[in-house]
């Protein structure tokens, strides 16, 4: 009789089970814990690269500001004898490549010929029936739509009706992304090419950007670091490069010209796509000498 097991009381089966549920809910807290830690250093890390990453984007933004600016000013000085394209040092270290273009050295949309149409952009889509086709939405586009007189471009670029009213054409150069069949490739790459305010059925050559004179097999002397005069309309052009690498190109349309009685007036400002190589990793001189 006294060889038989005992069962285990109902209690202390009971007791066990609790211990082992209370392990198992405990072990299950701590990981939890831990995941939301991990989750909450993990979401401080993104915020403080977003923080720094929008720091240096509006640090890049203000230096390329800053660089048109001097480009302006440097632009007005008559005993001036700075020469674009510039490459110098911003004071907060940033690295600025500064071109200055004349309009009268690009393809006016509101005035240039068909033929000069149909090479630009042929080119640049390397498909002569593009070309043939947005030469024909932009020859189109510029004898039926109106805008008034007061709008940007000078009086000279515009196509006018023949009659007294609205003039007819482009306001900006970034309208060509509404023409049919313009690509946001293609259009990214006609921006630096392309003008509303130089009344010219062919650019410049003399003043035509390298990229330009290649692209439309122009007649014209290799560009030279040269001196710009404070007339007609120019883009100027910033590349900044902070020291982290960001980079930013910033423009802007300046009309020396505008009959405001000011000595010029700002246009458009726009975000640029550079067409030139990031500054060389060189010690620059100064953009600023104080």
């Amino acid at each position: 009789m006294n060889d038989i097991p005992r069962k285990p009381r109902l209690g202390s089966a009971l007791s066990g089970h609790q211990r082992g549920f209370a392990l198992v809910t405990v072990i299950w807290g701590l990981g939890l814990i831990l995941l939301l830690g991990g989750t909450l250093v993990v979401g401080a890390k993104y915020r403080s690269r977003i923080a720094s990453a929008d720091t240096s984007i509006a640090r890049a933004s203000a230096a390329a500001e800053s660089a048109i600016n001097l480009a302006i000013a440097a632009t007005l000085i008559p005993e001036g004898k700075t020469k674009f394209p510039l490459q110098c040092r911003m004071p907060g270290g940033e690295r600025a490549f500064v071109t200055v273009e004349e309009e009268i050295g690009k393809v006016d949309l509101n005035t240039a010929s068909k033929p000069i149409l149909e090479r630009l952009f042929a080119a640049l889509a390397n498909d002569k029936a593009v070309g043939e086709r947005i030469a024909g939405e932009i020859l189109r586009a510029r004898s039926t739509t109106p805008r008034s007189a007061g709008e940007a471009g000078s009086p000279s670029a515009s196509v006018t009706s023949g009659k007294q009213g609205p003039r007819l054409g482009f306001t900006s150069i970034m309208e060509l992304d509404q023409m049919a069949g313009m690509s946001l490739r293609l259009f990214r790459k006609a921006v630096p090419f392309i003008t509303i305010s130089s009344g010219r059925t062919a650019p410049a050559g003399e003043a035509a950007s390298p990229a330009l004179v290649e692209v439309l097999g122009l007649n014209s002397p290799p560009a030279q670091p040269r001196r710009i005069l404070a007339s007609g309309n120019v883009t100027v052009r910033v590349d900044v490069t902070s020291g982290d690498g960001s980079r930013l190109v910033r423009e802007a349309l300046i009309d020396f010209d505008g009959g405001t009685g000011q000595p010029y007036v700002i246009r458009e400002w726009r975000l640029g796509t550079s067409i030139l190589p990031p500054p060389q990793q060189r010690r620059l001189p100064p953009c600023v000498r104080i």
